[in-house]
């Protein structure tokens, strides 16, 4: 009788998204998971199968988390311009609280995946759509509410901010201070006046 398994698989999966962002793929070995994870080779293995595939689960399992977060903020009621710009300033704030700053995982893997790696780039370009079309569905009840004018290409604006966002994660990871992406992010949030 096969013995069950002493760990939480979510818990694993959470646990190995945390170094992976933080090191990269390739800087993080199969030693160095199984010493951080506190399991054995076979669990880990058993259970998600070899490097590659647990770190798509766990690049999923951040998208996931990003997604919720920004959709539920951009879904709150009230004012969406008011909501992508909460968006952008929670994004910014984000990056106030971890040391080092880590970036985004989705972002951090494109710039090092997404050449040539077929199944991270699949990854990343759902992740952009979704946060584009959340976007999107934003700005048009902003201009259902009267807050934005006509006559904006409401598609090519929401890639411009999605676009944004995903520069801001690469300038924050760099360490440009946050001053400087408030100011970045300001500047581009403009355009919605």
């Amino acid at each position: 009788m096969a013995r069950p398994k002493a760990f939480d698989r979510q818990e694993m999966l959470d646990k190995a998204m945390e170094l992976f962002w933080l090191r990269g793929y390739e800087a993080t070995s199969i030693h160095d998971l199984l010493a951080y994870l506190g399991i054995n080779r076979q669990s880990l293995y058993d259970t998600f199968g070899d490097k590659h595939a647990l770190f798509l689960a766990a690049l999923n399992r951040y998208e996931e988390r990003g997604k919720a977060s920004i959709i539920a903020t951009l879904e709150q009621p009230g004012s969406k311009k008011e909501a992508i710009e909460r968006v952008f300033r929670n994004t910014i704030q984000s990056y106030a609280q971890s040391k080092p700053r880590r970036g985004c995982f989705i972002v951090n893997s494109t710039i090092e995946l997404a050449p040539h790696d077929p199944e991270v780039a699949a990854c990343v370009v759902e992740s952009f759509a979704c946060t584009h079309k959340a976007f999107c569905r934003a700005l048009s009840v902003a201009q259902e509410q009267g807050e934005l004018r006509t006559g904006y290409d409401l598609e090519s604006l929401a890639r411009f901010l999605t676009i944004t966002m995903q520069g801001l994660h690469v300038a924050a990871k760099a360490g440009t201070d946050l001053a400087a992406l408030h100011d970045t992010a300001k500047i581009a949030l403009s355009v919605l006046a």
